[in-house]
């Protein structure tokens, strides 16, 4: 395996411009950057907790633990495929309804503005009045003493 290696590389560096050397650089090295770049950070985070994982049932239960953990792999892969593809159809369908929802109450909102707007226009209107002030009545202060009305006074 490793002289196949080997020669891969040594072929890849020696012509480059062949079309054995385009076409590994393609299929070893192209595809591979694509593919890298490809990875998101929720991505990145998933499969540093699934090694973590690995080396946590490594070091409890050593080679039990790797059949353990070869065992359920490629069902949590494909399970964590499966919620994030199913997570974006989701946001997809939480927002298209979002928006449905707020054109109708935009809509609502405008015919309920309309509707008073015609009732307060077809409305009769009162008649003018007088605009002129009326006198308010005189407020008649008591400005004499401060002292109580000795007539109110009752002796003890």
């Amino acid at each position: 395996m490793v002289t196949i290696v080997a020669l891969a590389v040594v072929l890849l560096v020696a012509f480059p411009t062949t079309g054995i050397g385009r076409r590994l650089r393609e299929v070893l090295v192209d595809q591979t950057a694509r593919r890298l770049n490809g990875i998101t950070p929720g991505r990145f985070a998933f499969y540093a907790a699934l090694g973590a994982a690995g080396l946590i049932l490594f070091g409890l239960f050593e080679a039990e633990g790797l059949r353990l953990f070869s065992l359920f792999t490629p069902e949590l892969i494909l399970w964590f495929g499966m919620f994030d593809v199913a997570l974006f159809l989701d946001i997809f369908i939480l927002a298209a309804a979002l928006g449905a929802t707020a054109r109708f109450r935009a809509i609502g909102g405008a015919l309920v503005q309309g509707a008073r707007q015609l009732r307060v226009s077809l409305r009769p209107r009162p008649a003018s009045r007088s605009r002129a002030t009326k006198p308010r009545p005189a407020r008649i202060d008591k400005a004499g003493s401060i002292e109580p009305d000795p007539g109110r006074m009752a002796f003890a």
